[in-house]
C-alpha cells in the first residue's frame, strides 16, 4: 500500500514534467521519422508515425490542461504553500503550444485531414486562451521581469507556429487546389508589389536555389507553372481543357491585336508623321507554342525517373505538408529571422533572470524545454535535407516506385494450408489484409524498374508516325483496347487478327470480371509453359506481363476503388472460394495443381463459371505461335487494361495514396496527366467535348500506325537495379 501512495505521490509531482518532455520526445521523433513517408517504409512503420501525429496534439492539450488545473485556483498568496515554487512550471505554456503546431513535414496524415482546417482553427483559439488564461492567473506579480519577457517571447513563437497549421491545412484543401484555374484564366488577384515584397521575393529565390527544394524556371518559358499542373490534376481538372482555352484566348487576343493594329496602321499611313507601322496577320504559330508549353511532348530518351520522382514530391509536399505556405516571403522571413532572433533572446533572459526560490528541476527541466525545442525549430530544415540525402544515397525507394504482387492460385494454395489456412480465413472475417499478416518477398526495386521502362515506352509508342513526319496526338480515348477495330491503341492489326473468340469476349467483359478472368489465364500460361530466365527482352516483357497481371489482382483485391469505380472485390473472393474448393489436397504439386484446375475448367457444370472462363482464354491463348507473339498479345493486353485503370481513376484517391506510401498506378497516371501523352483522363472526358468525325478519323489513321517500340528504346528505359534513386 505505501509503494502505491508513494507512486502516486510521485506521479503527481512529476505528472507536468512527464507529459512536457515526452511532447518534446515526440516531436524530435516525427521531425526524423516525417520525411521518410517520402520513401517506401514498412507499414508497421507508417503506423508508429500516425501514433506519433495522433499523440502529439494530444499529449500536448493533455499537458496544457494539467498546467491549467494546476493552477487554475491558485494566486500571488498562495506562494507559502508551495505555489512560488511550481510558478516556473507556466514558462512551459508557451512551449506546448510551439509542439501543437508541429513539423512542417507531417501537416496532414490522410488527405481528409486538410478539410478539417475550420476544427484546428477552433483548436487553436480554444488552446492559446487556456494558456494565457493560465499563465495570467498563476503568474505571480513580483515575479522577474526578464522570466516575464522570455515568457511573452515564448508566447508569440508558440502562437505563431501553432497557426501555420490550420493556415497550411486551408491552403491544401482540394477547393483551394482548384483555385488555381483563376490563375490559369489570367484571372488571379494583382497586387501592387512593394520593396518589402521584392526583398522577401529575392530572398524566397535564395532559399529555393540553396536547398532545391522546388526547381527553379522562368515563368515566362511556360503558360503552367510546375506547383499550377499539380494543383490542378490533383484537383481532377484537366489539362486538356486548360491548353484549348488558352490557345483559344491566344487566338482571340492575336485577332483583336491584329484589328487594332491594322487600324492603327490605317491611320498612320494617312498622317504624314514618318513613322512606320507594320500589321501582320494572326497565325496559329503563338498559339500552338503555348499549348505545347502546357502540354509538352513525351520523348523515349527522356530521363522520365528523376522528373517523376519531383512531381510526386511535388504532389505530396501539396497536400500532406507546408509547402504551400513553406516557400511564402512571409513564412521564410518568419523561420529564417524572427523565429531564430526571438528563441536566442527567451533563452538569454531566462539564463540572465533571477532564478532563486524555484525548484532546482524546475529549472533544469526548464532549460532543457528550451534549448531542445530551440535546437528543434532551427535545425529543422537542416536535418531534413540530410535525411533526404541519406535516403536517396541508400537507394531507398522513392513514392511509388514499389509493385505490389497479389496472386490468387497463390493465396487459395496458400489458405489450403493447413498451418496457415485457418489464420488467414480468421484475418479476412475481421477486415484485415492478408499481406498484414505475411512478409511477402519481392523484389521491388526490379520489377518496377523493368515495367516502368515498359510503360513508358509504350505510351511513347502512342506518338504515332505518319508520312509527314511525327505527331503527338491529344485525346486519345484509352477504353479503345477492347475495341477490335483500326483504333485500339494497344493492340496492332497485326495482333488483333491473332485474338480469338475468347480474348475478344474476355476484354469486352465488365471490367473487374476482364481483369480477374485475365489475370488466372496469365497465371495459368505461365504455369503451363514457364519461360526461360529473363535475360533477353522477350523474357523481360514475359515477367513485366506476369507483373501487371499480379499488381491489377492486388487492386481489385486492395485498391477496388481505385482499379475501376465500382469494382467488385467479391469476385475475388467468389474466385478464391471455388478455387479452394478445386484444390482440396494442400499437398499438391504444379502439375496436379495445373490439372485439377483444368478438370474443372472443362467440367459441364456450371459451377465455377468465372474459371472455366479462365481455362478457356489459357488454352486459346496457348495455341498462338510463336511464344513471342503470344507473350507480346498478352502484355498489350495488359497494357491496355493498366493505362485504362489509371486514366479512369480520380486524381483525389491517387492523391490519397501517396500518403500511405503511393502505388504504382498513380505513376502512369502521372505520365498520362503531366507529359503530354497522347491519352484522355477521367477529368478529360469530363471537361473535354467529344471529338467529331474527322477528328476521330485522324485519331484512328494514327492509331494504326503505333508499333511496337524497338528493344533498344526498352533496354534505354529501364531503371537499372541498385541505381541512385
Amino acid at each position: 500500500m505505501a509503494g502505491i501512495l508513494g507512486a502516486l505521490h510521485w506521479w503527481d509531482e512529476w505528472q507536468l514534467r512527464v507529459l512536457v518532455l515526452g511532447s518534446l520526445g515526440v516531436q524530435w521523433f516525427l521531425l526524423f521519422a516525417a520525411p521518410m513517408r517520402k520513401y517506401t517504409i514498412p507499414r508497421w512503420f507508417r503506423t508508429f508515425i500516425w501514433l506519433a501525429y495522433i499523440g502529439s496534439d494530444a499529449l500536448a492539450i493533455y499537458a496544457l490542461a494539467t498546467l491549467f488545473n494546476r493552477h487554475a485556483s491558485s494566486s500571488t498568496s498562495s506562494c507559502a504553500n508551495g505555489g512560488w515554487s511550481r510558478a516556473l512550471e507556466v514558462l512551459w505554456a508557451p512551449v506546448l503550444l510551439i509542439h501543437l503546431g508541429g513539423q512542417e513535414e507531417i501537416t496532414a496524415y490522410n488527405i481528409e485531414d486538410n478539410e478539417l482546417w475550420t476544427r484546428h482553427t477552433v483548436t487553436l483559439v480554444s488552446q492559446v486562451a487556456v494558456a494565457v488564461y493560465a499563465f495570467c492567473k498563476s503568474w505571480p506579480s513580483s515575479g522577474d521581469r526578464r522570466l516575464l519577457a522570455s515568457a511573452i517571447l515564448l508566447f508569440v513563437v508558440g502562437i505563431l507556429s501553432f497557426s501555420e497549421k490550420p493556415w497550411a491545412l486551408r491552403r491544401a484543401s482540394i477547393n483551394r487546389l482548384a483555385a488555381v484555374s483563376s490563375r490559369v484564366l489570367g484571372r488571379g488577384r494583382r497586387r501592387k508589389v512593394t520593396r518589402c515584397q521584392l526583398i522577401l521575393n529575392e530572398l524566397e529565390e535564395l532559399v529555393k536555389r540553396c536547398w532545391r527544394r522546388t526547381p527553379s524556371s522562368s515563368k515566362q518559358d511556360q503558360v503552367l507553372s510546375d506547383g499550377d499542373k499539380v494543383h490542378m490534376i490533383l484537383s481532377d481538372m484537366s489539362l486538356l481543357a486548360a491548353s484549348s482555352h488558352l490557345t483559344n484566348r491566344s487566338r482571340k487576343a492575336d485577332s483583336m491585336r491584329y484589328i487594332e493594329v491594322e487600324g492603327d496602321a490605317d491611320e498612320a499611313a494617312a498622317a504624314p508623321t514618318g513613322l512606320e507601322v507594320s500589321a501582320c496577320a494572326p497565325g496559329d504559330g503563338d498559339a500552338v507554342h503555348k499549348e505545347d508549353q502546357v502540354l509538352r511532348p513525351l520523348s523515349p530518351r527522356a530521363e522520365m525517373g528523376p522528373e517523376l520522382k519531383r512531381w510526386l514530391r511535388r504532389a505530396f509536399g501539396l497536400i500532406y505538408t507546408r509547402v504551400n505556405v513553406a516557400t511564402t516571403p512571409t513564412y521564410l522571413a518568419y523561420h529564417m529571422l524572427l523565429v531564430p532572433s526571438l528563441h536566442v533572446a527567451a533563452i538569454t533572459l531566462f539564463a540572465t533572470s533571477d532564478k532563486h526560490g524555484y525548484d532546482r528541476r524546475d529549472v533544469r527541466v526548464t532549460y532543457t524545454i528550451l534549448v531542445v525545442t530551440a535546437a528543434l525549430d532551427v535545425l529543422a530544415e537542416t536535418i531534413r535535407q540530410l535525411l533526404y540525402k541519406l535516403m536517396s544515397a541508400a537507394g531507398v525507394p522513392a513514392l511509388c516506385e514499389t509493385l505490389p504482387q497479389y496472386n490468387v492460385l497463390t493465396s487459395a494454395r496458400r489458405r489450403t494450408q493447413p498451418a496457415t489456412g485457418w489464420l488467414l480465413k480468421c484475418a479476412a472475417r475481421l477486415g484485415w489484409e492478408e499481406h498484414l499478416l505475411l512478409v511477402c518477398r519481392r523484389d521491388e526495386s526490379h520489377l518496377y524498374g523493368s515495367v516502368a521502362g515498359f510503360v513508358r515506352t509504350g505510351l511513347v509508342g502512342a506518338s504515332a508516325t505518319t508520312a509527314s513526319g511525327k505527331v503527338q496526338v491529344k485525346g486519345l480515348d484509352l477504353g479503345s483496347y477492347r475495341s477490335f477495330t483500326a483504333g485500339n491503341w494497344a493492340l496492332s492489326v497485326e495482333l488483333q487478327e491473332r485474338c480469338g473468340p475468347m480474348v475478344r469476349s474476355t476484354l469486352r467483359e465488365s471490367f473487374d470480371e476482364s481483369v480477374l478472368i485475365w489475370h488466372i489465364a496469365t497465371d495459368l500460361c505461365f504455369r503451363r509453359n514457364p519461360p526461360p530466365a529473363a535475360a533477353d527482352a522477350a523474357g523481360k516483357l514475359e515477367e513485366c506481363t506476369r507483373a501487371i497481371s499480379n499488381y491489377m489482382a492486388h487492386l481489385l483485391n486492395f485498391r477496388p476503388d481505385m482499379l475501376m469505380t465500382g469494382s467488385r472485390r467479391h469476385l475475388l473472393t467468389e474466385a478464391l472460394e471455388d478455387l479452394e474448393s478445386i484444390l482440396l489436397r494442400p499437398d499438391l504439386d504444379d502439375t496436379a495443381l495445373l490439372e485439377a484446375i483444368q478438370k474443372a475448367g472443362e467440367s459441364k457444370q456450371h459451377k465455377y463459371l468465372l474459371i472455366q472462363d479462365a481455362c478457356k482464354l489459357s488454352d486459346e491463348l496457348m495455341e498462338v505461335r510463336p511464344e513471342e507473339t503470344r507473350w507480346e498479345l498478352m502484355y498489350r493486353a495488359w497494357l491496355g487494361m493498366l493505362c485504362y485503370s489509371a486514366s479512369m481513376c480520380r486524381g483525389y484517391l491517387h492523391a490519397k495514396s501517396l500518403g500511405e506510401g503511393g502505388e504504382f498506378l498513380s505513376f502512369v497516371w502521372l505520365v498520362l496527366s503531366l507529359k503530354g501523352a497522347p491519352a484522355k483522363t477521367l477529368a478529360d472526358k469530363l471537361q473535354m467535348p467529344e471529338p467529331d468525325a474527322q477528328e476521330s478519323a485522324a485519331g484512328e489513321e494514327t492509331a494504326t500506325a503505333t508499333t511496337m517500340p524497338s528493344t533498344d528504346d526498352l533496354e534505354s528505359l529501364v531503371d537499372k537495379p541498385g541505381k541512385n534513386r
